[in-house]
């Protein structure tokens, strides 16, 4: 497979998860917590699915027409998506036990929070690997 497909797999799997961990979010008690905070199916949750989505297309649609420096773009981004669910999972870990909440309501949520961060690693060595040398075959004639 080459780069480029298996970029687009990786990039599109973590754009899935990111928007399911804002729509788990939104029907876990995390969605009482503030003012900001998105209640399911509201206008605010679907801004925040359809601002991600933005976030991951346009420079997934620019390195798909074949802007290879557009990686590194991706790379910044991506690097902030892994701060942005690594950071989610430890603040949704510590409101469960610092709350009236019991860790099974929240427990989806960090579930998706760290399998995102896994797919955005994963995603740096699909985006960054050495290129596949081919075997090289000398014939003694």
């Amino acid at each position: 497979m080459s780069r480029k497909n298996s970029v687009a797999i990786v990039t599109i799997i973590s754009a899935f998860l990111f928007c399911a961990m804002i729509a788990a979010a939104s029907l876990s008690p995390l969605a009482g917590t503030g003012g900001a905070a998105n209640q399911f199916n509201s206008v605010g949750m679907w801004s925040a699915i359809g601002m991600i989505l933005v976030l991951y297309f346009i420079p997934f649609l620019i390195y798909m027409l074949g802007v290879g420096a557009m990686r590194y773009v991706m790379a910044v981004l991506c690097g902030f998506g892994l701060l942005i669910n690594l950071s989610s999972a430890g603040f949704i870990l510590m409101f469960s036990l610092f709350s009236d909440h019991l860790l099974s309501e929240v427990i989806f949520v960090i579930g998706l929070c760290l399998a995102s961060a896994a797919v955005n690693v994963i995603w740096f060595f699909a985006a960054f690997r050495s290129a596949s040398k081919k075997p090289v075959t000398r014939s003694i004639t």
